[in-house]
Formats: structure tokens, sequence, C-alpha cells
């Protein structure tokens, strides 16, 4: 038991020299932003930039699509009715009870 109690402390004292005890001060939090602003790389601000890019990209295509529908449903209603197409495509010259009547009359 003596043994493994000796172990343990030695175990510890390793660790102590391993890993210092850090101090905090009033410089501990620049200090750790400063590191963790160190490990960002060029991966890190194409990746910002990707996910940007693809948000302006999503966007633009909706903002597309809202003006296809927008502008087929106004076309819409410009073109003529089916009836509005009858009746100026087929007038009484054009039908065939007339030419049946002209040629009657000869």
């Amino acid at each position: 038991m003596v043994d493994d109690d000796s172990r343990l402390d030695a175990l510890f004292q390793r660790y102590r020299v391993a890993c210092p005890e850090v101090d905090p001060g009033p410089n501990f939090m620049p200090r750790v932003w400063m590191k963790i602003e160190a490990r960002r790389s060029f991966w890190f601000v194409f990746q910002k930039l990707a996910q940007a890019a693809m948000t302006a990209c999503a966007a633009l295509c909706l903002l597309l699509v809202l003006l296809n529908v927008y502008s087929a449903s106004q076309a819409l209603a410009f073109l003529p009715s089916y009836t509005d197409v009858l009746m100026s495509e087929h007038t009484a010259e054009q039908t065939d009870f007339t030419e049946a009547i002209r040629s009657s009359e000869q």
C-alpha cells in the first residue's frame, strides 16, 4: 500500500511539472483569445466566406423563383380568354354556313 501511495505521489509530481498552474491575472482572457485567433487559419476564413456565398446564392435563387412566378401570373392576366380568341378568329365571313348561303344565292 505504501508503494502505491509513493507511485501515486510521483504521478502527481510529474503532472504538476508537465502542466504548470495557470495564474489568472488581468491579461488571462486576452491571452486566451490571442491563442484562439492564432489557431484560425486560411481554411477557417475560407469556410466563413463559402458559407456567406452559399447564403447569398440561395437568397438570389429564391428571388429569381419569386420573380418568375410573379411574371407568369402577370402574363396570364394579359392573355385573351378562349372566347375572345374564338370571337376574333371566326367572323361571319369565315364560317362554313356563310359559304353555303353564298353558294345557294348564286
